[in-house]
């Protein structure tokens, strides 16, 4: 009985100091089992302390530096663009997202970012890295622990390094057949044929030197091309070199040579201006070495006579800064100007002896025949440039839409023209409007059948004008007018030729966008004669002149020409 009673108690305190440690658990039993904090959790995971690019003698590499060997990430590949993704979880980085460029080809950049989920809020303790490439190389992943050292985790994505390959050359200059081999040296204070001589060995090449060759150079090069090398290194000490056959030959120089790279050639091609244009502010800048010629980017197999909107410079390289900055502050789009022109043509009333009253016509033509109120009375605005034979005036729309008005009630008024045209600022335009008619010209003394004979001579009657417009950036716009205006005043001679008066003007005046410029004075004369006779007795030989009057009037006709400019501005 006893040995059972120790076996029962001695199973007890085994059963109970289970459970104290918690590797048993029966059913109803609670035991405390100790919960691990976040805080205690959030320890744990490894902080990202640094993330930086390095190279070794052969190899680049990418170095992400933890506190601890805990690191969850997944890697992922993309060929357009290259790129290498590197997807972390359970990290810890305050830092927030950063690009930064690198040098060490092909990786351009990386950027470090905390992901987003599809609401657009971040992921707690993900990182995510993505390392850009201009082409994808091999690459390996090392995870190096820390040591005594240095007691921090690193995280290693290494490249080897690798030349370029370089294009091949799309021209091939035959005059040169030298091995495409490339030469790493570095000297100082060597003579200039003992250089020669040691690139001429590269390849077992035959050398011919031509007199003394002297001088000496410093020089570091590293891997470049043999023609490159010899170009440089002869050149700048007053020498020259050939291929003949297989033996490169050395001399003195004969003229002046230009080294590849001393003089760079840029081709511009122009939007706006024309080449002659950009020639003239760009010959000013070039160095006495450079050139500049202007062409034409027709496809025409015949000479068709387009602008030359293309530039070819040749010049120093350091100088093309300046060059750049001529082209494109004189290449802009700029304004255009809408130039709208009325001709109108009315007779003026007996009262206008002077020209048009506007005061008088206004009250003529009030609408139901009431009275004038003169507190609407029009007001041609202010008088710009009077003269002897043409008046300029500057109008707002509505007074020029009130003039129209009274005009158009006028039966004795007609539109002669409406022109329209649009050009560039500081450009000119040119309108013309007239009538060609055929005048009537005798030739020699007789002919054979004895008459004058007679033919027709063109003879033409025009209104012109000729506007060059320039707006400012308040949009005030300059124009210079050429304005010419002809007439017929009368007939003279058996063939009743007509006779001309020409009337101009050239004058410069400025108007606000959309203003009316308003060119008055332009005054012509007409005689009109009418017969009056009583019915029989005024065709009675003898006594028609009795019974016949006649009477001449004289017209006068005044030509208006509204001019209203209007910017289109380049930034619509």
């Amino acid at each position: 009985m006893k040995h059972t009673t120790l076996s029962f108690n001695l199973c007890l305190f085994m059963l109970s100091t289970s459970l104290a440690i918690g590797q048993w658990k029966l059913p109803g039993l609670k035991s405390k089992v100790p919960i691990k904090t976040k805080k205690e959790e959030t320890k744990k995971l490894p902080e990202l302390l640094d993330i930086y690019t390095t190279e070794e003698d052969s190899s680049f590499m990418l170095v992400m530096e933890f506190s601890n060997s805990n690191i969850d990430y997944v890697t992922s590949e993309t060929f357009a663009p290259p790129s290498i993704t590197l997807s972390i979880s359970k990290v810890i980085w305050d830092r927030g997202n950063f690009t930064k460029k690198s040098s060490h080809s092909p990786l351009f950049h990386y950027t470090v970012s905390v992901p987003r989920n599809s609401n657009q809020k971040e992921i707690k303790n993900s990182l995510q890295l993505r390392m850009g490439f201009t082409r994808l190389p091999k690459y390996n992943i090392k995870l190096e622990p820390a040591n005594p050292k240095w007691p921090k985790h690193k995280l290693k994505i290494i490249w080897q390094k690798g030349k370029a390959e370089k294009p091949v050359p799309k021209y091939v200059f035959p005059s040169r057949r030298l091995p495409e081999s490339r030469v790493t040296m570095n000297f100082r204070n060597a003579k200039l044929i003992n250089v020669v001589r040691l690139l001429a060995s590269q390849d077992n090449l035959n050398l011919i030197l031509s007199g003394d060759i002297k001088g000496a150079l410093t020089l570091t090069l590293e891997d470049v091309s043999l023609e490159t090398a010899l170009d440089a290194i002869l050149h700048v000490n007053g020498y020259e070199w050939f291929l003949q056959d297989n033996i490169i030959i050395v001399q003195p120089m004969t003229g002046q040579r230009v080294m590849s790279g001393e003089l760079m050639t840029r081709i511009y091609r122009l939007s706006y201006i024309k080449g002659s244009t950009a020639t003239e502010a760009v010959k000013e800048a070039i160095t006495s070495r450079g050139k500049i010629k202007a062409l034409s980017s027709t496809q025409s197999s015949e000479d068709t006579g387009g602008e030359q909107d293309i530039l070819m410079i040749t010049d120093t390289p350091n100088n093309f800064d300046i060059i750049d900055s001529i082209i494109k502050s004189l290449d802009v789009e700029g304004d255009q100007i809408n130039i709208a022109v009325k001709f109108i043509e009315t007779t003026l009333k007996h009262d206008e002896t002077i020209g048009i009253n506007w005061n008088l016509r206004e009250t003529m033509y009030i609408p139901g025949g009431g009275v004038a109120d003169t507190t609407s009375t029009i007001k041609v605005g202010h008088l710009k440039i009077p003269g002897e034979t043409m008046s300029f005036a500057t109008l707002t729309a509505p007074v020029v839409s009130a003039m129209l008005d009274l005009l158009a009630a006028d039966g004795d008024t007609k539109l002669l023209q409406e022109p329209q045209v649009t050009t560039m600022s500081n450009s000119s335009a040119n309108i013309m409007v007239g009538t060609t008619i055929p005048v009537l010209v005798p030739q020699g003394e007789g002919s054979v059948f004895g008459q004058n004979p007679y033919t027709y001579e063109d003879q033409s009657i025009n209104v012109s004008l000729n506007v060059l417009p320039r707006v400012n950036p308040q949009e005030v716009i300059s124009m210079k007018i050429d304005a010419v205006v002809q007439a017929i005043i009368g007939y003279v001679g058996a063939e009743q030729r007509p006779m001309v008066s020409t009337r101009s003007t050239n004058t410069n005046v400025r108007v606000k966008n959309g203003e009316t410029l308003l060119i008055g004075g332009l005054i012509f004369d007409n005689d009109f004669e009418s017969l009056s006779k009583m019915p029989f007795l005024g065709d009675v030989p003898i006594l028609k002149k009795i019974f016949r009057y006649r009477n001449t009037e004289r017209e006068q006709r005044e030509l208006l020409i509204f001019i209203t400019p209007t910017v289109i501005s380049a930034a619509i």
